[in-house]
């Protein structure tokens, strides 16, 4: 039965066939593999949908605060209308009643016959200069009440017009405020898609792990990648005996520091447990110790979904990315190689792997910063070392 022998080694992982051709049968690993690689595509998808409808959100955002503020100018306006129009119709109501005063004097007490002008001691005289005054009097009153008049008639007419524009205004606030509560909404549907894909991707990681772990080969690349940093960070650990050179011209030099922002060279980038990612030595070292110490905490090592950043990959994540979404090219604390963007769970604000890691990353030169603090962007982490 030579045609048929099929000698099995590492449960299924490789084949010998009658020729003595060594061929790989495809395992858990590749599998768990496969699907991490298609769960980090479609994350990237999401991920980028993501940061569109933040910046529209953002957008609705300030529309709503400037339609807001515009409100607030209109009501102002409005009340400063009612109160001048409050006090016109005051005025008028003053001209009003000195104007009936002095006609009711003038008839009580103003005589102004033939007979009395000519039989004063003054002579007709002082009582035709005393009828003039008060004919010029009653004119001026007569004015007054028409001015009173006219500026109440004013009035009126700027405070509802005042009236008028507060309602349009209160009408395209509320229309903003619809408008963002509608982004903000698709913002949380997209966050609730993105922590699903990331939780799957998590389960994943943790199946890879454990494949990896039943050959071997696990914990032997975590502590060769550490001592690598460690390595070339400058403090290696005594009596270790990896080479920090057996990684392909990567992490062999230090003075990543000296390069320009996205211009390190490999060798002076470590590579991390995480497939594909790379840091400064420093950061490397310190983010593996971290991750150890999340691995004891949550049984499964960090998800990485970006870290070193080329100059490059920057100026095409900057063109493709809202405005503010990503640094300008050559600013970027990833292109320093002291920044990871995670998942996980560690990039939703107030999840259990977020408060560990808010409370223990320090400890390690790791933090979430301030301006990506407060659910903003909570997968963001710089090393501050």
């Amino acid at each position: 039965m030579a045609g048929a022998l099929c000698v099995l080694v590492c449960a299924g992982a490789v084949a010998v066939t009658p020729s003595g051709a060594a061929v790989r049968d495809p395992g858990p690993q590749d599998a768990y593999e496969e699907s991490a690689a298609r769960l980090a595509a479609r994350l990237a998808g999401v991920r980028a949908r993501l940061d569109g409808l933040y910046a529209r959100a953002d957008e609705k955002i300030l529309d709503y605060a400037a339609a807001a503020e515009r409100l607030e100018d209109a009501e102002e306006e409005s009340r400063s209308a009612a109160l001048a129009a409050e006090r016109a119709r005051e005025d008028a109501e003053d001209a009003r009643e000195q104007a009936a005063d002095y006609a009711a004097a003038a008839y009580m007490g103003a005589d102004l016959s033939a007979a009395l002008a000519w039989g004063s001691a003054e002579g007709p005289q002082e009582v035709l200069d005393r009828g003039a005054g008060l004919a010029l009097i009653g004119h001026r009153r007569g004015s007054a009440v028409q001015v009173a008049g006219a500026a109440l008639s004013a009035a009126d007419t700027l405070s509802e017009r005042a009236e008028a524009a507060e309602e349009e205004v209160r009408g395209a606030a509320d229309d903003a405020a619809d408008a963002k509560e509608a982004a903000l909404e698709a913002v949380a549907e997209q966050e609730d898609a993105l922590a699903d894909i990331t939780a799957e991707q998590s389960r994943v990681e943790r199946r890879l792990a454990r494949a990896r772990g039943g050959i071997g080969a696990s914990e032997q690349e975590r502590d060769q990648a550490l001592e690598q940093a460690e390595t070339a960070a400058g403090s290696p650990r005594p009596g270790g005996a990896h080479s920090a050179g057996e990684a392909a011209g990567a992490c062999t030099a230090s003075g990543a520091g000296a390069h320009p922002n996205g211009r390190i060279p490999a060798s002076a980038l470590c590579p991390l447990p995480q497939a594909g990612e790379m840091l400064r030595p420093d950061a490397a070292a310190d983010f593996i110790r971290l991750d150890d110490a999340f691995r004891d905490r949550f049984g499964r090592p960090m998800c990485v979904t970006d870290s070193y950043r080329s100059y490059p990959e920057q100026v095409r994540l900057f063109r493709e990315k809202a405005a503010g979404m990503a640094a300008s090219p050559g600013t970027s604390a990833h292109g320093r190689g002291t920044a990871v963007d995670l998942c996980g769970g560690v990039n939703r604000h107030g999840s259990a792997e977020y408060t560990w890691m808010a409370a223990n990353a320090p400890r390690y030169g790791w933090r979430n910063p301030p301006w990506a603090q407060g659910g903003f962007e909570p997968w963001h982490w710089e090393y501050t070392r």
